[in-house]
């Protein structure tokens, strides 16, 4: 069951806070060894920290049941987290925000237009650089790529074929952004993003599911470090026809 959880770290500002340092902070309570610290797909996406009663707040999306108690345990209350050079203790356990069944999200659907806002800079990674453009071959493509690596085997597979182009972008809201992070400078697109799905009724169905998917799993490149969080709002008319 797709899900998110806030976990609040008391004292902190959140202009202080390095992105690299969340990242090695989640990804040592998840990653067993190098080769899960490795992967190119992570069960786990990372928010960047939010200011809230006096302190930071930090949402974790998790694709995989098997880390709900490993999160409630590594992130219990009062369990010491070193940012940085500062140490801080966890204010409580981690709270649940929100949550999905997969059975849910696979379910088919009428919906073929579709609004998303990256609430913080999405990335598209080509070898060692990175585009801002979220056109919705890559924005899909990987969605489809973290549902098929963590769905559970008893559902039917989604099939979704991007070849023909069968969504497009009607209209764009935002800016790019430039962020340093582990040494590289990183462009990111912000803002709102409206598409539209012309293909058939079970393509539109695909869309949709990796659509909802996405304000748990995040989009784009370095989801776990606080890329790519993504919120679904409603659909607004291309501005051809405002």
């Amino acid at each position: 069951m797709p899900s998110r959880w806030e976990i609040g770290l008391p004292g902190v500002d959140p202009a202080t806070v390095r992105l690299e340092w969340l990242h090695a902070v989640v990804s040592s309570w998840f990653d067993d060894g190098e080769a899960a610290h490795g992967a190119k797909l992570k069960p786990y996406s990372v928010s960047p920290p939010c200011r809230a009663d006096g302190g930071v707040v930090v949402e974790v999306g998790l694709l995989d049941d098997t880390l709900v108690p490993r999160l409630l345990t590594r992130a219990s209350g009062g369990t010491a987290v070193r940012l940085g050079n500062t140490t801080v203790r966890l204010r409580s356990a981690p709270r649940q925000v929100a949550a999905v069944r997969w059975a849910d999200l696979a379910a088919a659907t009428s919906a073929r237009a579709w609004c998303l806002r990256f609430a913080s800079p999405v990335t598209f990674r080509r070898g060692d650089k990175f585009s801002p453009w979220p056109d919705p071959a890559p924005v899909l493509g990987g969605l489809r790529a973290r549902w098929r690596a963590f769905v559970p085997p008893e559902l039917p597979p989604l099939s979704l074929d991007l070849s023909a182009g069968p969504v497009w972008v009607t209209d764009v809201d935002g800016s790019s952004e430039v962020v340093r992070i582990n040494g590289r400078t990183v462009s990111g697109f912000v803002g709102r993003l409206r598409f539209e799905c012309d293909g058939d009724d079970p393509t539109a169905s695909a869309v949709d599911s990796l659509v909802r998917l996405a304000p748990f799993s995040g989009i784009g490149a370095y989801t776990t470090r606080g890329f790519g969080v993504t919120i679904i709002e409603p659909t607004w008319a291309p501005r051809a026809r405002r």
